[in-house]
């Protein structure tokens, strides 16, 4: 499941392909000239709503160009700046990177504009007043095609977010099954339309800054088996450019980690689940062996667990998707108060059945599963054998469309 704007549990391991340029060109730089227009009647960045409010004391903004660094941790290097002091005019800025890589041209308390440096001379045509579609870019191929990429991918990201503030509302106003399951539909549909577009994106792009930008956008919401493919396909095009080959590298050693990490924490996946019985919300004792014959979703949380309670939207939806089709979900609290283990139930409407014995992390189901944190989860096929761990967000959903199918 995806949260606005498509939250990834693995997106940490990608965010640093969306910021990339490079160190100085020694081979030379790169000028952009700016036309610009309105300056006394700029657009804040910062606006509110769809009003056109002037900036007081912007008549006469600072002009900046600055490279974007790749890595999370550095601040964009400023190259050039001038202040302007007419209501219109022409501005020269200059340039210089060892290779293609994404640069921002930025307005004091106004747009930004973002540029690629695949040509010596740029030139903007750039209309402060305006709050969209305020710029237009000449003489830079690459540059054009950002552009038209954002706009493209921000429309198809806005259809997505509507879908997911519907899906929210039906929820939060306790709309039917179907009215959820179909505005899901929609939304998959909608992710499925954005990832064919970034996939024809990548795939005709002749820049590679281009590509490591759009990469940036696919880590949103590729699964990371299919992002890897696509940065495997871009580096192969693109074999000299340097900040691709170091963004690979990175990733590569991402995933060999991440593929540490699971298989040392993975150590139910094959093995039959161990089992566990404990008090249901009702004083019922109940086990896991008595779901012997369904798919099920053991699922380790408590009310107290934050990360816990921002992923149980992402388990209601794929419960109120799946139940119907030989599968369902144990939920075993960590929780030591009935009072707040039941309110946290009702609230997140968890509507399968739960267990605790309400002793926190003495409880019998961290002795038994070894988990160190929470949310953890196992799933178990039909016959009792644990087929993954750790599944969140998206991976959930896959997993179930996969067995479930």
């Amino acid at each position: 499941m995806y949260n606005r704007l498509f939250n990834c549990s693995w997106l940490l391991l990608v965010t640093i392909i969306i910021s990339v340029s490079c160190t100085r060109k020694e081979k030379g730089g790169f000028t952009v000239s700016i036309h610009y227009l309105n300056a006394d009647k700029m657009v804040p960045q910062n606006y509110a709503g769809n009003e056109k409010v002037p900036v007081a004391n912007v008549s006469n903004p600072r002009f900046v160009l600055e490279e974007i660094p790749y890595g999370t941790d550095q601040h964009p290097i400023l190259l050039d700046s001038i202040a302007v002091t007419g209501k219109e005019g022409k501005i020269v800025l200059k340039g210089n990177g060892a290779e293609e890589g994404i640069y921002q041209l930025m307005v004091e308390n106004g747009p930004i504009v973002l540029l690629i440096n695949d040509a010596e001379q740029i030139d903007v045509d750039l209309d402060l007043s305006k709050k969209d579609n305020y710029y237009s870019v000449k003489g830079s191929e690459a540059s054009q095609h950002l552009k038209e990429f954002i706009t493209h991918y921000d429309e198809k990201a806005g259809i997505i977010n509507n879908v997911i503030n519907e899906i929210d509302s039906v929820k939060q106003f306790g709309g039917s099954d179907s009215l959820l399951i179909a505005a899901t539909n929609r939304k998959n549909q909608a992710i499925t339309g954005l990832n064919d577009y970034l996939s024809r994106f990548i795939d005709k792009a002749d820049s590679p800054a281009e590509s490591l930008f759009a990469l940036g956008m696919c880590s949103r919401s590729f699964q990371r088996d299919e992002f890897g493919k696509l940065l495997n396909t871009v580096v192969k095009r693109f074999p000299a450019h340097k900040v691709l080959a170091e963004q690979k590298a990175m990733y590569d050693a991402q995933m060999v980690e991440l593929s540490r990490q699971q298989q040392s924490n993975s150590s139910w996946v094959g093995k039959q689940a161990p089992d566990l019985a404990l008090p249901s919300v009702e004083g019922k004792t109940i086990s896991i062996a008595s779901f012997r014959g369904k798919y099920l979703l053991v699922d380790f949380w408590a009310s107290w667990c934050a990360p816990c309670r921002h992923e149980n939207p992402n388990v209601v939806n794929v419960y109120k998707e799946f139940k119907d089709k030989n599968f369902t979900i144990l939920g075993v609290s960590l929780d030591t108060a009935r009072g707040t283990w039941l309110k946290a139930i009702k609230e997140d409407q968890l509507t399968w059945t739960h267990i605790s014995d309400l002793q926190l992390w003495n409880s019998k189901a961290v002795d038994i599963f070894k988990f160190e944190g929470i949310p953890y989860n196992v799933l178990i096929d039909p016959q009792g054998k644990v087929i993954a761990e750790s599944l969140r967000g998206n991976d959930l959903e896959n997993k179930l469309r996969e067995v479930l199918q």
